[in-house]
């Protein structure tokens, strides 16, 4: 489909602002408010409305219905259609499109001064005679910075709109005539919220990752959820189950009379990772898999593992608030090998050999065998203040069996787990 964009230069911008948007509005979803006007895409109206003409006149028509006066230019490309609306900014209404792009003077265009007056000289004074000289001679004596002219005058110029997006949220609001006490009821209303909320958010040309729901209580108080993901999705069914297992977790104290719902603007996620990526399970399926856990354990049991700086017997916490980000493809091994550490649960009971303070032998009733080297010892609490040493470690390399962490707890022996 060819693109067409169209220009709106209002004498009093500032005054006729929001009544531009308005406008514009009733004829695209992509608007960008500039200094002295508006930009809006009007690809796809010649199909309902007509050529160029017979858009740029509709456009005039809803000017007149609010008493405005300005210029329109309809071409091809953005620039071009806020060339031709800037030459008549003077005239009460106008309508020009591509077609008259050839006829406007070079002072229109962004050239030097110094370079106009070349083209004066040599007779050059609107578009078509520019467009009779050979590009390459324009570019080979005014350097390559003249092609952004040359892209303008041939409607080639890639620029996009930008639309004027100045928050950084939007909220929907919703006051029940009785308490809500089910979970399920609320879902259902949230479900309508969310649907004109979302809706919303795509309209500014964003997604949402984080998403703020504060409940109005009939005990007088509120209650506040931030449900995030580690990734932006506007699929509305996705956030209702995370709202619904999140609401499941921690559910309010009395009957709900307000709902509040603030989705944070974030931009979107591409839609293709690429033909030859690594198939993975979705984030979606993901990140609701984690959340069911949390239901059916408790929410402190599931998390992501963080390794603490702290010589403990097991020195690493679950973050339960951590967000889980999904396995991306390995292009290349890592410098240094990474060692993991199986914990044995319970801790395995052991029979060692120690003579004259060294370790010699290791037997447990899987397997037995000679200690090849070891290190330590090592006191396994590092918070001295708060708990006394009782437990003694090592780290010990049994011959032919692997490395394992040995403790001695008093007068008892146990392995803690082995290094993989």
């Amino acid at each position: 489909m060819i693109r067409s964009y169209a220009c709106i230069i209002s004498p009093d911008p500032k005054r006729d602002r929001d009544t531009l948007v308005a406008v514009a509005d009733k004829f695209a979803y992509s608007i960008e408010v500039i200094e002295d006007g508006i930009l809006f895409d009007v690809s796809g109206l010649e199909r309902l409305i007509g050529d160029h003409d017979s858009v740029g006149q509709k456009i005039l028509a809803e000017l007149e219905k609010h008493n405005i006066r300005g210029s329109v230019g309809i071409a091809e490309t953005v620039e071009a259609a806020a060339i031709l609306a800037r030459h008549d900014a003077g005239v009460n209404t106008s309508v020009r499109t591509s077609g008259s792009m050839q006829k406007l003077p070079l002072a229109e265009l962004p050239i030097e001064q110094d370079t106009l007056n070349v083209f004066e000289d040599l007779g050059v004074r609107n578009v078509q005679q520019l467009l009779d000289v050979p590009n390459a001679e324009l570019i080979g004596r005014y350097g390559r910075e003249f092609q952004k002219v040359i892209d303008i005058i041939e409607r080639k110029d890639r620029r996009l709109l930008a639309p004027n997006v100045k928050e950084d949220r939007v909220a929907w609001d919703f006051l029940l005539d009785s308490p809500v006490e089910d979970v399920e009821q609320l879902i259902f209303i949230l479900n309508h919220g969310l649907d004109r909320l979302f809706g919303q958010v795509a309209h500014c040309g964003f997604s949402t990752e984080h998403l703020g729901i504060i409940l109005g209580l009939r005990n007088k108080t509120e209650k506040s959820y931030e449900i995030k993901t580690s990734f932006p999705t506007l699929e509305r069914s996705f956030w209702l189950k995370l709202i619904n297992l999140r609401l499941s977790l921690d559910p309010p104290e009395a009957g709900i009379l307000s709902v509040n719902v603030i989705a944070h603007f974030t931009k979107p996620r591409p839609s293709q990772r690429g033909l030859y990526a690594v198939s993975r399970p979705d984030p979606e399926a993901l990140l609701l898999t984690v959340n069911k856990l949390k239901k059916l354990v408790g929410e402190e049991n599931v998390g992501i593992p963080v390794i603490l700086n702290q010589r403990l017997a097991e020195p690493f916490a679950l973050e339960s608030d951590a967000i889980p980000q999904g396995i991306e493809r390995i292009e290349s091994r890592p410098e240094k090998p990474v060692i993991a550490f199986t914990y044995f649960r319970p801790p395995m009971r052991v029979e060692v050999l120690v003579k004259n303070g060294r370790l010699v032998f290791v037997k447990t009733r899987h397997f037995g065998g000679h200690v090849r080297k070891y290190s330590g010892v090592w006191k396994a609490n590092s918070k001295w203040w708060g708990h006394s040493w009782k437990t003694q470690e090592w780290d010990v390399e049994i011959e032919e069996k692997g490395i394992y962490r040995l403790c001695k707890i008093d007068k008892d022996w146990f392995l803690a787990g082995e290094y993989d």
